[in-house]
């Protein structure tokens, strides 16, 4: 089977952590967090079956435990089995919708269903953890064309309503399918219906939810997944969607030079783009012009470009939305509309001896064989790129060099895998693409402080933070770095100003604290360990460092009660044992104290024979 591999792949590093390993409703699922997902967007979209599925996912992988983010402590077979799933389901689904448009032709609909499920196109909407929208929504948006087709043929309420229902599921899961609408009307189109009024008013709720879905989707990635492409005039952008039409045309018709990302063009010293941007209007009203003349001998050829029209018209990147001029995953459901043309004529071929294209029947065949291996090859060698976040910006730097995303991301994977020199090596790249990304130099920092070059660590949190002021997270970094360095002062000052853009940061707390306790100012290391206390009461740590800070400050029950506290939490902290045994001593305990000692050697903390020797000849 062509997706086998991909079942045991790990998460990528790209929106995986935002969909599922960072998502605290997606880990831990449950009627609240549920109800959560259905009043508030997630991970820059809204889709709450999508999000509730992957939910249900992690608790398979996780097994109910609450693991950390860490991508190597949690399993993500159970979310690609469940991708791969969702796919075969679209190709059944899709098998059944063409058969039953194409009145049942049977090979219209194994062609169309057959190069749907091996087109390399696909590749990324499968093998994607985070596109689990794709596949899940089309599931449903198939469905509710299939229920269509049932209420065109028996006029059936009842069918009409599950048509609707379907489609609200399909928005539920990806606002792309507000584009629902026009493809039922597409297929009227198709079926000869007449476009009365009551064709048109049964449309109505479906348009209506479509622009309700469809103005939410705007408000949210307004605010941060529609990309800044200022650099570009509004004729270069016309010229961005006339590409992406003909672009994804020609990758379908021609599967090969596939990539997880495909970057923005860059501009010439004249402020000129590539030759093939200023052509992709002309080509686009060439076809659009050869679709038009179509129709005097057929509907096939419209409704099929109207079909592929009206499911990539929104992702044409008029206006941008992400980094990427176009995507892979766009195609998903668009390809339908011109594998079904392909398809329609395939059957024409061999069923009807009056079709124009009858003696050209063996060639199509050898063409639709040819085009089946080589689908099958391209997909199989572009399913390996998504093993890993490593194998997959790798592809992409290998087809795009100038993708200065890739090189961040690779270098992000290489750092959260301590690898520091490869992940230098891609910083550095990716800096002199892109100078004014501070996140750049936030991570860059990060990964000097892996190799312990501090003074560098804090030149690049500077420059990070002289590009953007307002990163709580970048203030901490530069503030653990100043502790480290035991630039307490300025260690202090940064906790401060990441506390105020993001106040009760239990971060900022945990790293505080004991900087304070480093300092010496006890008690302002208690009030913040208390805090800690408060949010985490089931840390052993926090207990045995506030009580060294009532023990510094000479608050011996109150250290003594914070110790036993600890020991209750972790029986085996030996410094929990060897501290109260100090205290018990100096109290006058020599019983006590000697039972501690003897714990804490035996918890393996370093007691010198002295000390215990002493206590016991104090008994």
């Amino acid at each position: 089977m062509l997706y086998k591999p991909v079942i045991s792949y790990q998460f990528t590093n790209w929106d995986d952590p935002a969909y599922v390993l960072e998502n605290p409703q997606v880990k831990q699922l449950n009627s609240k967090n549920a109800a959560y997902l259905f009043a508030n967007p997630s991970a820059s979209n809204y889709h709450p079956l999508t999000m509730i599925s992957l939910g249900v996912d992690y608790h398979s992988a996780s097994d109910g435990k609450n693991l950390s983010r860490n991508t190597e402590s949690l399993t993500a077979e159970p979310f690609h089995r469940t991708n791969v799933l969702l796919h075969m389901l679209n190709v059944l689904l899709v098998f059944i919708f063409i058969y039953m448009l194409s009145r049942k032709r049977v090979l219209v609909a194994t062609v169309t269903a057959l190069l749907f499920a091996i087109h390399p196109m696909h590749v990324e909407s499968v093998a994607w953890i985070a596109e689990r929208k794709d596949v899940l929504y089309t599931l449903f948006f198939l469905a509710g064309l299939i229920m269509y087709l049932k209420y065109l043929e028996h006029k059936s309420l009842f069918a009409l309503l599950l048509t609707f229902i379907f489609f609200i599921c399909s928005l539920l899961s990806k606002p792309a399918a507000v584009v629902f609408p026009m493809i039922i009307l597409a297929i009227d189109y198709f079926q000869k219906r007449q476009f009365s009024l009551k064709v048109w008013l049964e449309k109505i709720p479906f348009l209506l939810l479509g622009i309700i879905f469809g103005v939410i989707t705007v408000v949210i990635q307004s605010k941060d997944a529609i990309a800044d492409i200022g650099a570009f005039s509004m004729v270069q952008r016309m010229m961005f969607a006339t590409y992406g039409f003909i672009m994804y045309l020609y990758k379908l018709v021609f599967p090969w030079q596939f990539s997880a990302f495909y970057p923005y063009p860059q501009l010439s010293q004249a402020g000129n783009l590539p030759m093939i941007f200023y052509l992709s209007p002309v080509i686009a009203i060439i076809i659009g012009g050869l679709v038009y003349y179509s129709i005097r001998f057929t509907r096939v050829f419209l409704f099929g470009f109207l079909f592929y029209f009206f499911s990539v018209v929104l992702v044409l990147q008029f206006i941008s939305v992400g980094s990427a001029i176009m995507a892979d995953r766009y195609s998903y459901v668009a390809s339908i509309g011109l594998f079904f043309i392909i398809a329609w004529y395939a059957d024409q071929g061999f069923a009807s001896k009056g079709s124009p294209v009858h003696p050209f029947r063996w060639v199509l065949a050898g063409f639709l064989i040819l085009f089946s291996v080589v689908s099958v090859k391209v997909a199989f060698e572009q399913i390996k790129s998504w093993k890993n976040s490593e194998t997959l910006w790798t592809d992409v730097i290998s087809k795009y060099p100038q993708a200065e995303v890739a090189y961040k991301n690779r270098g992000n994977y290489y750092g959260a895998l301590n690898m520091t020199d490869k992940a230098l090596d891609d910083y550095m790249i990716y800096i002199k693409l892109k100078q004014n990304d501070p996140r750049a130099y936030s991570n860059l920092g990060n990964i000097y402080g892996l190799k312990n070059e501090t003074e560098k660590s804090l030149a690049a949190y500077s420059k990070s933070i002289a590009l953007d002021s307002v990163n709580y997270e970048t203030y901490l970094n530069r503030a653990i770095t100043y502790a480290k360095a035991g630039k307490f002062e300025a260690a202090l000052k940064d906790y401060e100003k990441s506390l105020m853009l993001k106040p009760g940061t239990i971060e900022v707390y945990m790293n505080r604290s004991y900087t304070l306790l480093s300092m010496g100012r006890y008690e302002d290391a208690v009030k913040d360990y208390s805090i800690l206390i408060d949010q985490i009461p089931g840390n052993d740590d926090f207990f045995l460092k506030r009580g060294t800070g009532f023990y510094m400050l000479k608050r011996y029950p109150e250290a003594l009660a914070d110790y036993s506290r600890c020991l209750a939490l972790n029986p085996a902290n030996g410094t929990a044992y060897y501290n109260s045994s100090v205290i018990l001593s100096a109290q006058g305990d020599f019983v006590k104290a000697y039972q501690f000692a003897l714990k804490a050697k035996s918890a393996n903390y370093p007691v010198e024979a002295s000390f215990i020797e002493g206590l016991k000849n104090k008994n």
